[in-house]
């Protein structure tokens, strides 16, 4: 009996170890037409080892194939999937290659926030007590520059040869799309593809 209750204290002391975050997963779902397998990865270090570049860990990377059924043709366009999150339900389509390591490089500059006032002082008005100005920086003094770089990304380039295709195709095709998000867990991602009334919805888990 003793035993009994010392195991039962050691598991309450020391719980099991939690399983280790999810970073790879693979989904299959179908529709009247096409039959759609993707694989979402969300780990900087596991994209790295797909496309050469862990991409700032600003973006997942999805590896899918389209099937279509019976010899139909169908179309193929990357702008027609959506991948969504419940965590706060953001949702995005992918970026072309361009878009995730071109040539054209933002800067956004916020103004520093300027110091609050101290003190007080008597003026025209009467007595100004310096409860001081906003320590927000004002967004009309916001810098915007853009530096464009000539030299050819070889990065830019490797993409877009691994990037999903824009077709009409009867055949299997398979490629990858590049999605704006991060911070996000497996359970939570969703991806969708096409309208509203051929629509298919992936879950990874």
């Amino acid at each position: 009996m003793m035993r009994r209750v010392f195991a039962v204290l050691l598991l309450a002391i020391f719980p099991l170890a939690a399983a280790p975050k999810k970073t790879t997963a693979t989904a299959k779902g179908e529709n009247e037409d096409l039959i759609l397998t993707a694989t979402i990865y969300i780990d900087p270090q596991e994209i790295q080892q797909l496309v050469g570049s862990d991409l700032e860990g600003h973006f997942f990377v999805a590896d899918v194939r389209v099937e279509p059924k019976y010899g139909k043709e169908v179309a193929v366009d990357p702008d027609d999937f959506v991948l969504r999150t419940d965590k706060n339900g953001e949702h995005t389509q992918p970026y072309v290659a361009s878009q995730v390591a071109g040539k054209n490089v933002m800067t956004v500059a916020l103004p520093k926030p300027s110091a609050p006032k101290t003190g007080f002082g008597i003026g025209m008005g009467g007595i100004d007590m310096g409860s001081g100005s906003s320590s927000e920086p004002d967004a009309s003094k916001v810098t915007v520059k853009i530096s464009t770089d000539e030299k050819d990304n070889p990065l830019e380039k490797s993409l877009d040869q691994k990037m999903l295709p824009k077709k009409k195709t009867e055949q299997p095709v398979s490629g990858l799309l590049y999605f704006p998000m991060e911070k996000q867990r497996m359970k939570d991602l969703e991806l969708r593809y096409g309208g509203t009334e051929n629509r298919i919805t992936l879950r990874f888990k």
